[in-house]
């Protein structure tokens, strides 16, 4: 007896997939199998929406009904354009510019949850071209806006209120009500732009701006405001936050010296911090200035300028003057300095972080240091040794080192670390830079050796070729 053929599966995301790359012939036995030629375009809809818009595209060419389908999705409207070394990903930036202004033009759909274009290279400055991206995240009631693109400015707060009526004459509340997230690269925006978004976007959690040319004295106020990034704003000169729920603040700065008058106010719950520049020396070395809210992080990431690094040893003949970190669980150190330097002070770092369980330190040698500031590191080393069983730290388990190169330095480092750590379950090392010769990659192997030899019982070493800490200010 014939048993009539079992009925398709659910369809799933990768179903709907597989419908754009069928073959012509296929394409019907697809559409027929699923039931799909029977459903209406609203279901379809709903469908797409849950493809990206690439995938929703891609969907067009499977008949002439489907062609106009993804203009009414409420999918992520996600184009980047960014260089990965394939040719083949990146296109001319205006041309780019161009196909996102026409996809802008023709989305046809009430909503659109984000919004997010990056473009790498140089591009052709047009002022409408921003103003009409904001327009369309206005009417499409936009809860995540992300701009990544070179020499273009947001509207000034006049001309942002003017598209605001424009898209809602009616409404008590205008602008990107909306908004949870918003993300500027590269795109110059100022102060005020900046405060009205934060009073009148009630739900934004996420703000993050970088490389900005118009910022120079900022007033954070916000209730709803979860994680703030502030990196690379070369004219801003003052920064206040006052943020009840903010979680996490993550500032970078290029200068030498501090230009900024940092100021964090009200954080209470704040619990992640990464600072790149100058200011980690203040937040090291002139801990009282950061005491409201230092004992309450639980997880900080220093990228360390070499000045720095070159002024801790004065600091490390003792605990007295470190920052009290009394809740941290990770820290995540990038130090650039002369190789052969001294990396006690941040051994005895540790220490002020009693419930520390995870320690990262990836190391940036720009040249050799000279033989007198090895022979002092090594003096001050074998000093500190008894303070240093005597402050063994009870909770680290993780040690990561990248860039390991053998230097007497990173060596002595690692070992005085083996040294406090007690309750240490596998130390993880990444030897590197990328350009070591034969003979450091010998020493380098030699010194693992003589690191697995000082490790804590129950302990194990590993050396692997990938490895990366500090994600948020690595790069920068």
């Amino acid at each position: 007896m014939m048993t009539s053929p079992p009925p398709p599966p659910p369809l799933s995301r990768c179903n709907a997939l597989e419908l754009s790359t069928v073959t012509k012939r296929g394409k019907k036995h697809g559409l027929v199998a699923y039931g799909m030629d029977r459903l209406p375009d609203e279901i379809l809809i709903v469908i797409l929406s849950c493809l990206n818009l690439k995938e929703a595209v891609r969907t067009s060419i499977i008949s002439r009904r489907w062609r106009y389908l993804w203009r009414f999705t409420s999918c992520s409207l996600e184009l980047l354009n960014q260089w990965n070394g394939n040719p083949g990903t990146w296109v001319e930036p205006t041309v780019f510019l161009s196909w996102v202004d026409q996809v802008v033009k023709l989305h046809q759909g009430p909503s659109v949850d984000k919004f997010i274009v990056h473009c790498h290279g140089i591009t052709d400055e047009s002022p409408n071209r921003i103003c009409d991206w904001i327009r369309f995240a206005m009417e499409k009631e936009v809860k995540v806006f992300e701009l990544g693109i070179s020499c273009h400015d947001f509207p000034d707060l006049n001309k942002f209120l003017s598209i605001s009526r424009e898209v809602k004459p009616s409404m008590d509340r205008i602008g990107l009500t909306s908004l949870t997230s918003l993300r500027l690269v590269h795109v110059n925006i100022k102060d005020e732009m900046i405060e009205y978004l934060l009073s009148s976007c009630r739900h934004l959690e996420h703000l993050c701006i970088k490389f900005d040319n118009y910022m120079k004295k900022l007033n954070v106020l916000s209730p709803s405001l979860k994680s703030l990034s502030i990196v690379y704003c070369r004219k801003l000169k003052s920064l206040t936050i006052s943020a009840a729920n903010l979680l996490s603040f993550v500032y970078g700065e290029a200068s030498i010296t501090p230009v900024l008058k940092l100021q964090l106010q009200n954080v209470p719950l704040l619990s992640e911090l990464q600072l790149r520049g100058p200011h980690c020396g203040s937040f090291l070395f002139q801990h009282s200035e950061h005491s409201k809210y230092s004992q309450q992080l639980q997880r900080l990431v220093l990228n360390v300028p070499m000045l720095d690094v070159v002024s801790a040893p004065r600091y490390d003949h003792s605990l007295f003057g470190l920052p009290q970190l009394r809740c941290l669980k990770q820290l995540d150190l990038i130090l650039h300095a002369r190789a052969g330097e001294s990396f006690l002070f941040f051994v005895l770092l540790t220490t002020a972080c009693p419930f520390l369980s995870s320690l990262g330190v990836m190391m940036f040698y720009d040249w050799l240091a000279s033989k007198e500031a090895i022979a002092t590191g090594l003096r001050r080393y074998n000093r500190a040794k008894a303070d240093l069983t005597a402050h063994g730290h009870p909770c680290l388990k993780v040690i990561k080192l990248i860039n390991f190169a053998g230097y007497r330095s990173d060596f002595r480092f690692a070992l005085a670390l083996l040294q406090i750590a007690k309750s240490l379950e596998k130390i993880i090392i990444k030897p590197g830079p990328g350009f070591l010769g034969a003979e450091r990659i010998a020493t380098v192997r030699e010194r693992a050796k003589q690191l697995e030899a000082n490790l804590p019982q129950g302990a194990e070493l590993l050396i692997v070729s990938d490895l990366q800490i500090g994600s948020g200010l690595r790069g920068l």
